[in-house]
This record gives structure tokens, sequence and C-alpha cells, in this order.
């Protein structure tokens, strides 16, 4: 795609779908606030409610819960309509946010989070199932797939900030509340504009797919979780066999019984999941290394880890990866992400020693796979609803789904593998960071050779 063909952002944004669109935009703002927030104030929380012991399970069941209950949101999707959908979601959000914030004590509070997990799982779908379908064509689908990073981008640089005076002003419990608010306001839009732009059901009735499957996701993740939590080797075994399991098992099970015969789709679940493994398993460990070797305040890890986002931004939302191809924005991934491992396995052996050569060492490793994230993720998810057929029952939703719990699996086991068991091993020296790295610089090696035989690549 040149620059004379690549869309503008003026066409995109004009009339009822350009304005669902910013409606769509909205919400994911507010899902990264939100989430920003509850990072800052779960372990205040959990100190003042004397349920330190529970912050584990509380940092983890809502992605838990949401994975489970992922199945149930294509059939909404399609069974009651998405603006049903977003209404009972948005309610339970609600409730779960009630629950959180008026917490008397840390069972409440992950109860609510818990329910925050239903309500995040039931919309399973929803934003890119009405994204490919108003947006048909695939230059404008990838340009506004792009976008979503620009989201996550502002909240990430101004939320420490902004959460720090909320947490001295107001306290925890106001600042868990106040997102829900541009969460509502971001749906209401979202239904509104729903019904301007026409959108209609899918005209066959939806079917519950592999809600099972889905169950056996979660569950995998929650035991990787655990097994890394528990600091031991018998416990970073099982973490290991499970993160292994469940891409091979569960995964792929979910993955061909939620859209069969989309061969396209269920590429792009398995795609999406390498690509997001390979990205926020690297990014995890960034800030780890940081704040170990370079500088215990974590002034420099919090500008590592902003790089990232901000390389994906400007290659996503810029629309600069728009310009490449299928098959170079391949290349590009299985280049960048191994070659970013490397230069990790690089640095703990070698720059530890200078702060700023250091710095400027992971600075890079951030940058890379920012680029390499800002090209790739938006083009995976356009090529997945080409010559999207939508039979037998099968709507866009499920195509979106098989792309959110290939985003959240591959989510789980990069940062998990990297930063989880790098967190084990990194009191063990800089050797052992070294072959960490190394041995996720070569299965990214093997994943993306793997990757470059997939229908995919070829639209």
């Amino acid at each position: 795609m040149t620059a004379a063909d690549r869309p503008a952002l003026r066409l995109l944004f004009r009339g009822p779908r350009g304005r669902l669109l910013a409606a769509l935009l909205l919400a994911e703002f507010a899902a990264s606030v939100t989430g920003l927030s509850y990072a800052a104030v779960l372990p205040v929380a959990a100190a003042e409610l004397d349920g330190l012991a529970l912050y584990g399970p509380a940092v983890t069941i809502t992605g838990v819960v949401s994975i489970a209950f992922m199945a149930f949101g294509a059939y909404l999707y399609g069974r009651i309509g998405a603006q049903a959908q977003l209404g009972i979601s948005t309610a339970m959000l609600i409730v779960g946010v009630a629950l959180s914030a008026g917490a008397p004590s840390m069972e409440v509070l992950i109860a609510g989070l818990a329910v925050r997990g239903v309500a995040a799982g039931i919309m399973g779908g929803l934003g890119m199932g009405v994204l490919s379908d108003v947006f048909p064509d695939a230059k404008e689908r990838e340009r506004a797939f792009g976008l979503y990073a620009l989201m996550w981008v502002a909240p990430a640089l101004a939320g420490p900030a902004v959460n720090g005076v909320l947490l001295v002003t107001v306290g925890w419990r106001a600042s868990m509340a106040w997102p829900a608010v541009l969460i509502v306001i971001a749906r209401a839009l979202m239904s509104r504009y729903l019904r301007v732009v026409g959108w209609q059901r899918p005209p066959d009735p939806a079917k519950i797919r592999a809600p099972w499957a889905f169950l056996s996701i979660a569950a995998g993740v929650l035991v990787a979780q655990f097994g890394i939590a528990s600091e031991t080797p018998l416990g970073v075994a099982i973490a290991v066999a499970a993160l292994a399991l469940t891409p091979a098992v569960p995964f792929r099970r979910a993955r061909r019984l939620t859209v069969p015969g989309e061969r396209q789709a269920q590429a792009g679940g398995w795609i999406l999941a390498l690509v997001c493994g390979s990205y926020f398993g690297i990014n995890a460990l960034v800030p780890l290394l940081s704040a170990t070797y370079l500088d215990a305040s974590g002034v420099i890890g919090t500008v590592l880890v902003s790089i990232g986002p901000l390389a994906w931004a400007l290659f996503s939302a810029g629309g600069l990866g728009a310009r490449v191809s299928a098959r170079g924005s391949y290349l590009l991934a299985a280049v960048a992400f191994p070659l970013a491992a490397l230069g990790v396995a690089m640095f703990a052996v070698g720059l530890t020693k200078s702060v700023a050569i250091g710095a400027i060492g992971l600075g890079l490793v951030s940058a890379l796979i920012g680029m390499a994230m800002g090209v790739v993720y938006p083009k995976v998810m356009t090529l997945a609803f080409e010559r999207f057929r939508g039979f037998d029952g099968t709507n866009r939703a499920h195509g979106g789904v098989v792309l959110g719990v290939g985003e959240d699996v591959g989510t789980a086991t990069g940062t998990t593998l990297l930063a989880g068991i790098g967190a084990v091993v990194i009191g063990m020296g800089t050797g052992w960071v070294a072959g960490l790295a190394a041995a996720f610089a070569v299965l990214l090696v093997v994943a993306w050779v793997m990757a470059g035989r997939s229908r995919l690549w070829r639209p």
C-alpha cells in the first residue's frame, strides 16, 4: 500500500460509521484507563483491606474469567444483537465496579473483579465484528484497527501521574470507580451509532461454541500464573507445561470450533497469539531488567516501557505500517522479535555495568518490538477477516472472539515465560537471564518460521 492509496483519517471518521468508530475508540481508551487505574489501586486496596495474601488472585481473576466467558460473546452478538449485548455487559460491569469499589473485604473486591471479567467476556468479538462489518474495504479496516494502539498510549504516558493524584486526593475506592463513567458513556454512544449505521444482527441463529475449550484455556492460564508465583522449581515446571499444553490443545480446539471452515480467521487467531506473546513477553521483561541492573528507583524503567507503545502507535495509528505488504509485515516480525530477544540476552551478558549503555540497549529493544508490533498487529487483524463467509450461524463476532482469545493466550504465555520466569531466575545471576532470553529467541525463530507457512499471508 502506498501513501496515495492509504485511506485518509477524515474518510474513516466521515458520517455515521465514523462516529461509530470514534465511540469504539473511546471505549478502548476507557478500557485502557480502567486497566491502569486498577493496576495502581489494587496494592493499596489490598493493604487497607488486610488482603495482601489475595493480591495475586485479584490481579489475575478478571482476565481469567473473561477468557472463560468469551464463548458467550459471539452467541449474544448473533442471538440478540450487539445493542442488547452491550446493555447486558454494561449492567454487569456496573455491578462489578460497585462490588469492588464498595468492598468491605478483599473477598468481596475479588468477587467484583470476577463479575467485571464476566462483563468483559460477554463483550467478546463485538468491537472487531462490528468494525470488520462497517469497514469492508481491507485498507480502511487496517487503518481503523491501527488506531486502537493510540488509545493505549496516552493513558500509559499520563496514567501514573493522574492515578497518583487521585489516590492521594480521593482514595482508592473513587479511583477504582470513576473510569466506569467513561465506559458507560462510550457504550451509550456505540449503541446510538449502531442504530444510525443500520447494523443488523446476522440472519442465522447463533450457538454457544466450544465453551469447555475456553474454560480449559482459562484454567491453563491460571495454573501457569500460580505455578510461577510459587517460585519453586516444581511450580515453574508446572507453569511451563501448562503454557505448552494450552495453545496446543484447548486454544487450537477453540479456534476450530468457533469459526469452522473459516481458515483465514483460524490462522489469524494463532498468528495474533504469536505476535502478542513476542511483544508483551519482551516488553514485560525490560522494566524488570532495568530496575534490577540499571536503576532501582524505576525512573529509567518507566521511560523504557513507554518507548514500545510509542513506536507501536507511530507505525500503527500513523498509518506507516499500512504501507507494508502482508509478506513484508511477516518478514519484519519474524526478524525483529527474535532479534529483540537476542538483544535482551546480549544486555544481560555485557551491558549491565554501564547505566547509559544499558539503557540505550534496552531502549533499542523496546523501539524494535514497538515498530514490529505497529506493522504486524493491525495487519493480522485485517487479514483474518479476508474471505470471511459467515455461514451456518458463524458471524464476524466469532472471528473477533478467536482474535481476542489469541491475544489473551499470547500475552499470558509471553509475559509468564519471560517476566514470570525472569523474576524467579534474575536473582541467580545474569547468566540465567541471558539463557532465558536466548531460549526465548530460539523459540521465536522456530515459531515464526512455522508461521511463515500460514495461509494468512496469502490474502
